[in-house]
């Protein structure tokens, strides 16, 4: 029976330890493949049968072709991984299409929805929105993942000028979610909850026990308004 192994923001503390760590380019079938064309994403939707064995395995690796998509992609998991998290390999040579086609928000669908799993399936795809307004809040989620050095995420950048602590009885008790998803499916943006108050949507950080705060990160007026309306139109607050 096939199963839905999704991606997770961890990582395994495996991966500290050389033998552990994923290669950066590996031969396949004659052609040379190289990783890191996905800075900013994570691969996400992958789907193998629970029982279906690797296209082949290496001595650290298990590798499976994720068919379905644009390009040829195979996909290496850690055997020691404690977690489900892959490490995606296009050809060489069509590397720079590849990281193109991924990095163009017309490729991805967007989606809102409750955060955690368990929520998945409620997930709603927006149709018929303004897609730029919804690209501005997403990017600048990517920023801020970026800013934080979790993940896969690179370039960071400082954004502290768009920080601000929001008092956490000001803080609707709502976890709704903004993102995109690759249109075949493979790779997804960060699925982080928003902070969301009666006035505004947020970009969550950080909660401070001490002083009953959370860090969070300014959208700008008309993009925290499309996205309040989204909300409230999909009844998610």
């Amino acid at each position: 029976m096939a199963i839905l192994m999704t991606a997770a923001i961890f990582f395994s503390a495996c991966s500290l330890f050389p033998k552990y760590s994923n290669p950066k380019r590996f031969e396949i079938g004659g052609e040379t493949y190289v990783s890191g064309f996905y800075e900013n994403l994570w691969p996400d939707g992958i789907t193998f049968g629970q029982d279906e064995p690797p296209a082949f395995e290496t001595q650290y690796h298990l590798w499976w072709e994720a068919e379905g998509g644009p390009f040829v992609l195979y996909c290496a998991q850690n055997k020691e991984a404690l977690y489900w998290n892959p490490s995606v390999y296009c050809k060489e040579d069509e590397a720079e299409a590849v990281r193109a086609y991924y990095s163009d928000p017309a490729n991805y669908d967007y989606y809102i929805g409750l955060y955690g799993d368990s929520n998945r399936d409620g997930r709603i795809r927006l149709e018929n929105v303004d897609t730029e307004l919804l690209e501005r809040a997403v990017a600048r989620n990517m920023e801020i993942e970026a800013d934080s050095g979790q993940g896969l995420l690179t370039g960071q950048s400082d954004v502290s000028a768009i920080s601000v602590q929001i008092p956490e009885k000001e803080r609707l008790d709502v976890q709704p979610v903004l993102y995109r998803v690759s249109k075949d499916g493979f790779f997804t943006t960060i699925q982080n909850e928003w902070l969301v108050t009666e006035e505004r949507v947020y970009i969550l950080g950080a909660y401070n026990g001490d002083t009953d705060n959370y860090t969070a990160y300014v959208l700008d007026g008309e993009v925290s308004d499309y996205i309040m309306a989204l909300f409230r139109e999909y009844r998610l607050i």
